[in-house]
């Protein structure tokens, strides 16, 4: 009874001997060399190309106000009109000014004019002319500066009306008839904001900058944006430095957005469609490991045996890994490679196929 007791002991732990070194069960997919279009995803914000706090340049008190909160604005519609009575008695006494300047230069030419023909005949001293020409020439500098104050209070009249610097819909108005209003206020009379075309914001990895600028030196770069089917922009702005805090890089796209269903502050997902990538080597992303060294896979070789080979994973599209460093046609473990180390026989399961990446 203790013989059969040993036996089977024995039996069991040799059993387990051979579960120990039984090699470890992986599946394995194979690295596909593809032309894939080259979509970079990011996530932005809506913003407006063309935005204008709208302030005025002379205080005094509202009288009128020509438009709707909201509504669409042209560029040179009335928006505000300011009092304009102090500005008009202002313009009303420069123009006084000059019209008297300009009688009193008329009458020193005549008499510059008279003390020359004087001179001439020998009736007066040659110094009167001299006086008379700095008398011309003084009242020319006074009449000079009259037409200079006359067009400031023009100016300042015409600042009175305040009209719209570009087109677009008009934000909430915060003064009405009657308010007083200051030239040096924080707080703007009303924003207005180009809808048609419309902006996004956002940014990409710095690895990927590469290939825009690869597509942006071929021609224009399409970019479309989630949730506004058949809206597709082209990017229009490409930053001149890489945010060092965060390795990427600041981008804007332009819309059309005729139908004005794109607002100013939304989220936006957008694709940058940066062209083509020819061979692109692609596989399942979860035969993509991450290690101290960074991001590797491991190669099966002929005898089953498995080597780790490092590789740069330039993006996550279409549910498949865009990786360099590898060739097409390599047998990589796509699954069971947790417990792996470079040099191990492995065991290929038996539904194990050539499942590339799509």
């Amino acid at each position: 009874m203790l013989l059969v007791l040993a036996a089977c002991s024995q039996g069991s732990g040799a059993d387990q001997d051979k579960a120990k070194k039984a090699p470890p069960l992986v599946s394995v997919t194979e690295t596909k060399a593809v032309d894939i279009p080259v979509d970079l995803p990011a996530q932005g914000h809506i913003v407006a190309l063309d935005f204008v706090d709208v302030r005025p340049q002379v205080g005094g008190t509202v009288v009128g106000v020509h438009f709707h909160e909201g509504e669409q604005i042209a560029n040179g519609q009335l928006l505000f009109t300011i009092d304009d009575s102090d500005a008009r008695a202002q313009l009303a006494k420069a123009e006084a000014q000059t019209g008297l300047v300009q009688s009193q230069l008329a009458d020193a030419r005549r008499e510059h004019g008279r003390a020359e023909q004087l001179v001439k005949a020998k009736f007066i001293a040659v110094s009167a002319v001299d006086t008379a020409a700095s008398k011309v020439d003084g009242l020319e500098a006074q009449a000079r500066a009259a037409r200079a104050e006359a067009d400031s209070a023009r100016t300042t009249l015409k600042r009175t009306r305040i009209v719209a610097p570009i087109s677009g819909r008009a934000g909430a108005v915060v003064v009405h008839p009657g308010s007083l209003v200051q030239a040096a206020a924080a707080a703007p009379l009303v924003t207005i904001a180009q809808f048609s075309p419309i902006g996004v914001e956002f940014n990409l990895p710095e690895q990927d900058l590469p290939a825009l600028l690869a597509a942006r030196a071929a021609g224009p770069v399409a970019v479309s944006i989630d949730g506004h089917p058949g809206a597709t922009g082209q990017l229009s702005f490409v930053n001149n430095t890489i945010n060092q805090d965060s390795a990427t890089i600041s981008l804007k796209a332009s819309f059309p957005n005729p139908d004005q269903t794109m607002w100013p502050g939304g989220f936006a997902r957008v694709v940058v469609h940066a062209g083509v990538s020819h061979g692109a080597v692609v596989l399942p992303p979860q035969a993509v490991q991450d290690g101290p060294g960074g991001r590797f896979v491991y190669l099966v070789g002929p005898n089953n045996k498995v080597s780790s080979k490092p590789v740069r994973l330039l993006r996550i599209q279409d549910e498949a890994a865009v990786v360099d460093g590898i060739a097409g046609g390599q047998r990589v473990v796509l699954e069971g490679g947790q417990n792996l180390r470079p040099g191990m026989t492995v065991q290929l399961a038996k539904d194990a196929g050539t499942a590339g990446a799509r």
